[in-house]
């Protein structure tokens, strides 16, 4: 691919959220989105999903509105698994995108291996967006998410934000709507002192003693810390949004226990099976995210064990349905977060829950 084809833009990054977002507007820049989209999903047939891109890229467009393609979440460019028929289909693929001179070509994913020759062909070849989602360029992406609305933020405002949210590119999307609204058709900038009245504290241990509480069983003493919590807080969304990350590791880690793959050993686990299990499910140097157990750092899994050896499997994903249904009670009954939360903790503990 040794072409220098400017005409195709490759948007890549570690965070999905954001490069999905950049590569929408670098489409729509070139098409006021009506091109066409090809999105990948690896429940897809992948032939035949490579095959009808192929087809279009190879078709003559009659039509202006054509000549723009996106070919979305690209997760194949990160597969070290690929069969040799695959492989080859894929560098088809590339062949008609570089001959596909009456078209232009957006390729976006949040998946790539830095190690293959597609990629380092891809980089050399095309228009490269790059997107940085370490922590110094978290408040540029803030201040951009709040252009993107019209309106401006302070520098010290966004620091701010970033550290109530963490490196949560979703949620500084969904404050940054939130400070928009709140500021609209009285001034165009978001404050420092705007952002400490309506944005949560995310990523701080203001939750940490309630999920504690919680998933060690006992009602009394999680009331009695829902309560503490909610004398600094008035917006369950943190805690109900930690609990859930919190259940979603212990799901992964009962489930890989439960299928032979961990060996559970006086309440820890043999740490080269959680090696091995990563790189059978290839899932070994991926992204930290409680979406994915083997991102984790072991230490951290270790003292997880007890609880996830107190529940069993059905009952963690009852807690994930339970968690869901709370989330949907605070939208219709928004003052009453508390009480939602002191049903959903009994719901969920109730003695005769206990298995």
């Amino acid at each position: 691919m040794q072409n220098n084809n400017k005409s195709v833009t490759f948007v890549y990054g570690s965070d999905d959220f954001l490069v999905d977002r950049r590569a929408r507007i670098t489409f729509n820049s070139l098409c006021d989105g009506q091109g066409e989209i090809f999105t990948f999903d690896e429940a897809n047939d992948f032939s035949g999903s490579i095959n009808n891109v192929i087809s279009f890229l190879d078709t003559l467009s009659l039509f202006p509105d054509s000549q723009t393609v996106w070919l979305r979440s690209v997760y194949f460019l990160g597969e070290p698994s690929l069969s040799d028929d695959q492989k080859d289909l894929i560098l088809s693929l590339f062949e008609s995108i570089k001959s596909a001179n009456d078209k232009k070509v957006v390729i976006s994913t949040a998946k790539v291996d830095k190690r293959t020759k597609i990629f380092k062909d891809l980089i050399q070849s095309t228009e490269v967006e790059s997107i940085d989602t370490d922590s110094g360029a978290g408040t540029n992406i803030i201040e951009c998410l709040a252009s993107d609305k019209g309106i401006a933020i302070d520098p010290d405002a966004a620091q701010l934000l970033q550290s109530k949210c963490g490196n949560n590119s979703r949620l500084w999307e969904q404050e940054i709507n939130k400070l928009s609204a709140y500021i609209f058709g009285h001034r165009n900038n978001i404050s420092r002192d705007d952002v400490l009245s309506l944005t949560d504290d995310y990523d701080t241990g203001d939750f940490f003693e309630p999920i504690e509480k919680f998933f060690a069983g006992g009602i009394d003493e999680t009331f009695k810390s829902i309560d503490k919590y909610f004398f600094h807080s008035s917006d369950a969304r943190a805690l109900l949004s930690a609990l859930q990350s919190r259940n979603r590791i212990l799901i992964q880690l009962r489930t890989l226990i439960d299928s032979g793959r961990l060996k559970v050993i006086n309440n820890n686990f043999l740490k080269n099976d959680f090696v091995y299990a990563s790189k059978f499910f290839h899932m070994e140097n991926t992204p930290k995210t409680t979406f994915n157990v083997f991102s984790q750092n072991t230490w951290y899994l270790s003292k997880l064990i007890p609880l996830t050896m107190k529940y069993n499997l059905p009952r963690l994903l009852g807690f994930q349905t339970l968690f869901t249904s709370a989330f949907n009670e605070i939208t219709q009954r928004y003052q009453d977060q508390k009480s939602i939360i002191k049903d959903l903790v009994v719901r969920c503990l109730y003695p005769t829950r206990l298995t």
